[in-house]
């Protein structure tokens, strides 16, 4: 696969199989933050709520503290973007229709009737917890985390992939009261330095 940006990029597909880390390695690298000036996932979302659901595809991108979200489907809302990082946070619509908040958490709450815990998904997702909130950790005999409780929410690894000398997390579950969120990742883009040529790479303020 090319790289999609140019210059010192790993652009990995999650397939295929790598070399096992001994134990002291795998705690040090996969409970510390990792640290890149442009990250991205591309998957799959499907929230649960008693009989309802949704289904959709997310691609999340962040560079320098500031991150977008494209959402396609889910949340019975058709396509939303979100860009956020800052003091504001800017929710736009299928139909061109845009709102703005500080919380970005209780902004899709309140446009989408859904709970999505974006804030604690930023650090998740990268099989961390978010710093400065109480949480409850459980990992297994790698050092990864098996179980995180933070922030209300209860999170399941289920499943990770090495890339670039770190386990990264590949689908997960969390659940808190009656919703259910599945996340599936099937590409993990890390790049160690911006390029503000590739399209995404411009990640504006609200």
């Amino acid at each position: 696969m090319k790289p999609i940006i140019p210059g010192l990029v790993l652009a990995l597909v999650l397939t295929g199989c790598a070399t096992t880390p001994g134990p002291d390695e795998a705690a040090a690298n996969n409970l510390s933050i990792p640290k890149y000036a442009v990250w991205q996932f591309k998957g799959r979302v499907s929230l649960t709520r008693e009989e309802q659901g949704w289904h959709g595809s997310l691609n999340w991108r962040e560079a320098s503290g500031r991150y977008r979200l494209d959402l396609s489907g889910p949340l019975g809302q058709g396509a939303l973007q979100i860009d956020g990082g800052g003091d504001t946070v800017r929710l736009r619509t299928a139909n061109g229709e845009e709102h703005t908040a500080q919380d970005v958490d209780q902004l899709i709450a309140s446009v989408t009737g859904w709970h999505l815990p974006v804030t604690g998904i930023r650090f998740w997702i990268r099989g961390i917890p978010a710093p400065g909130v109480e949480a409850r950790v459980l990992t297994d005999e790698r050092g990864r985390l098996r179980h995180l409780e933070q922030a209300g929410w209860d999170i399941n690894y289920e499943r990770y992939q090495r890339v670039a000398g770190r386990d990264w997390p590949t689908k997960m579950r969390l659940t808190t009261a009656d919703i259910s969120v599945r996340l599936v990742v099937d590409e993990w883009i890390l790049s160690a330095s911006l390029d503000l040529q590739h399209p995404d790479a411009s990640i504006t303020a609200p």
